[in-house]
């Protein structure tokens, strides 16, 4: 079972239009756009919640594959430069156990 850290990414989804799709000029391709990024070290969950305001890319925390691991104790690495949203997420997983997956419209995170 998949657990969104995130509940304003479903307000977010809800926002947009009905007939958004893939092809829409409308749709935020969150994997492919360079941005600039600058996000300290911090505990985890505010990392992602960071990550997710700066990038609008929402991030899952697959509960199932990291059972038994203190995901609030750990530290997120310095990311701070121009990146994808996917390169931004694995420079801030660096030094923790976690690796992030692209997946449809945004990114899971799990060991």
């Amino acid at each position: 079972m998949r657990k969104f850290l995130f509940p304003v990414m479903l307000g977010l989804a809800a926002a947009l239009p009905q007939s958004a799709t893939a092809q829409d000029a409308s749709f935020y391709n969150c994997q492919n756009d360079r941005i600039r990024i600058a996000i300290t070290p911090m505990p985890l969950e505010k990392a992602l919640a960071k990550f997710t305001s700066v990038t609008r890319c929402p991030v899952s925390l697959d509960t199932d594959r990291v059972k038994g691991r203190p995901t609030r104790a750990m530290k997120t690495a310095l990311t701070k430069g121009r990146f994808t949203p996917e390169q931004a997420l694995a420079r801030m997983l660096r030094g923790t156990s976690l690796k992030s997956t692209p997946i449809h419209g945004g990114f899971s995170v799990s060991k």
